[in-house]
C-alpha cells in the first residue's frame, strides 16, 4: 500500500473466499469480493481493518487496482440508502468495503406498498357495498322479449341503492311442461319491490345441461311463455332454477344469486 498526498493506491489480492464479483459497467472494472456473511465466518471476533469503500461515497481516498483496471476508493462513511455487500482484500487483514446503493430498491418497495394499499382499499370498498355486489359494470343486458306487465313502459333509473335491501323470489314446487316441443307456458315473476333484474336459467341437476336462459326480467314483470333449448321427452326431470340478479339501473351491477331445486314433469 502506497501513500501519496493523503491518497492511497491499493492492490486487490487473490482470496479463495471471494466468490462474488463487483462490476462497474461504466469503467469495466471488476474485482472479486468476500460477502459480508462470509466475513463473519472468517473474522467472527472482528480484527480486520477497512481502509476505504468502493461503489459509492463522498470523499475520494485513492484508487483500487486489479490487473490493468482501477476503481475510485472513497473514505469509509455510512451512506443513506446503502449497504455493505462485502469486502475486497488489499493486505493482511486489510479490506476495501463494497457498498451498494439501495435507493432504487427502496423506491420500488414504496411503489409496491402504495399499489398494494390501493388494491386493498379497492377490495374493501367492494366488500362493504351492499348485498355482496362487486362494483364492476356489466355490459348492458336486454330486457326479455316475453316480459309483460300489462301496461306502461319500463323506466330504468340511473342508479338504484341496493345496500341493505332484500331480494324475493317466488317458490316453484313443480313445473308442468309440454313433452316433445320447445314452446312452453310457465310463469316466472320478479316481485315489484325487488331492487334488481332477474336473469333466469333452468339446468338439469345431474348433467348441468342448460335447458333455458332468459334475458333480463325487470321488477314487477313476468314471463309466461318461453322456448326450451330442446324438446323434452315425457318424464320427470330434476332441475335447478338459477336466478342471477343485477341492479335495476343503467349500471346493471351483479348482486347475490339464488337458486331453487325443483322438478319438471313433461307430459
Amino acid at each position: 500500500m502506497a501513500d501519496n498526498q493523503n491518497l492511497i493506491t491499493v492492490q486487490a489480492l487473490f482470496n479463495s473466499a471471494a466468490t462474488n464479483l463487483y462490476r462497474n459497467r461504466k469503467t469495466k472494472f471488476t474485482v472479486p469480493y468476500i460477502t459480508s456473511s462470509k466475513m463473519k465466518t472468517l473474522y467472527p471476533a472482528g480484527g480486520f481493518t477497512v481502509v476505504g469503500q468502493i461503489g459509492c461515497g463522498r470523499d475520494t481516498a485513492g484508487t483500487l487496482r486489479n490487473e490493468d483496471k482501477t476503481e475510485t476508493v472513497y473514505k469509509t462513511a455510512k451512506m443513506p440508502h446503502s449497504r455493505v455487500a462485502g469486502y475486497v482484500q488489499v493486505g493482511t487483514d486489510e479490506f476495501v468495503a463494497v457498498v451498494r446503493d439501495t435507493l432504487l430498491f427502496w423506491l420500488l418497495g414504496i411503489l409496491l406498498f402504495v399499489l398494494l394499499c390501493v388494491l386493498l382499499g379497492f377490495l374493501l370498498r367492494n366488500v362493504s357495498n351492499g348485498v355482496g355486489e362487486p362494483q364492476t359494470t356489466n355490459p348492458a343486458g336486454v330486457v326479455d322479449a316475453n316480459a309483460q306487465l300489462g301496461e306502461g313502459e319500463i323506466s330504468v333509473p340511473a342508479k338504484t341503492e341496493t345496500k341493505g335491501k332484500s331480494i324475493k323470489i317466488n317458490g316453484i314446487p313443480t313445473m308442468e311442461l309440454k313433452a316433445g316441443q320447445v314452446e312452453q307456458n310457465y310463469v316466472f315473476s320478479n316481485p315489484e319491490e325487488n331492487p334488481c333484474y332477474f336473469k333466469i336459467e333452468i339446468a338439469l341437476r345431474d348433467s348441468g345441461e342448460v335447458l333455458y336462459t332468459s334475458d333480463l326480467l325487470p321488477p314487477g314483470y313476468s314471463i309466461s311463455k318461453f322456448s326450451l333449448n330442446r324438446p323434452l321427452e315425457a318424464g320427470t326431470y330434476n332441475v335447478v332454477v338459477h336466478f342471477y340478479c343485477y341492479s335495476f339501473d343503467q349500471e346493471q351491477r351483479p348482486l347475490n344469486n339464488m337458486e331453487i331445486k325443483t322438478q319438471i314433469t313433461a307430459s
